[in-house]
């Protein structure tokens, strides 16, 4: 989904979504509430299975709306990233992947002119390793405890 083949913008709002998004700025309050609460019940869990995923925490001093949540299978983890995204697929959990993940080793960067600083492992860990659950404020705690249920199922298998 992610393969960059050309360097440019991704300018798309168009006038009816401005209008939306202007009419929504009314539920902007209870939306950033809903998914920092989504955010935070998904991170309270996956942090109790540091086995398997490295948890993470907002910046100090920060205060995020999230977008999602970030997912890293460990390197070491039973399985990988892309077995738990297909059993989650099949169970009706939606995700994402890291957008376009170690950039350098997209199409669009093939014979361009850059600098890279560092090996950028943690690059290609995210790349590899990592993919987004949503946080989205329509998300309920029943369907959060669903997601937690179709997790443990998984991981139940490589106990």
């Amino acid at each position: 989904k992610f393969t960059y083949s050309n360097i440019g913008y991704n300018l798309k709002a168009t006038d009816l979504q401005a209008s939306v998004g202007v009419a929504q700025m009314k539920k902007l309050e209870n939306f950033i509430l809903q998914r920092k609460h989504n955010w935070s019940e998904i991170n309270n869990f996956i942090s109790k299975k540091q086995d398997y995923f490295i948890p993470h925490t907002p910046t100090e001093d920060s205060s995020p709306s999230w977008f999602g949540y970030a997912i890293t299978v460990k390197e070491k983890a039973p399985f990988k990233r892309d077995e738990l995204i297909k059993f989650l697929n099949e169970n009706r959990i939606d995700t994402r992947l890291m957008f376009g993940g170690n950039l350098i080793k997209q199409p669009a960067y093939a014979n361009k002119n850059y600098k890279v600083v560092g090996n950028l492992e943690n690059a290609d860990i995210v790349m590899n390793n990592t993919f987004w659950i949503g946080v989205y404020p329509g998300i309920t705690d029943e369907m959060i405890d669903y997601i937690k249920q179709v997790f443990d199922k998984f991981l139940e298998s490589f106990k």
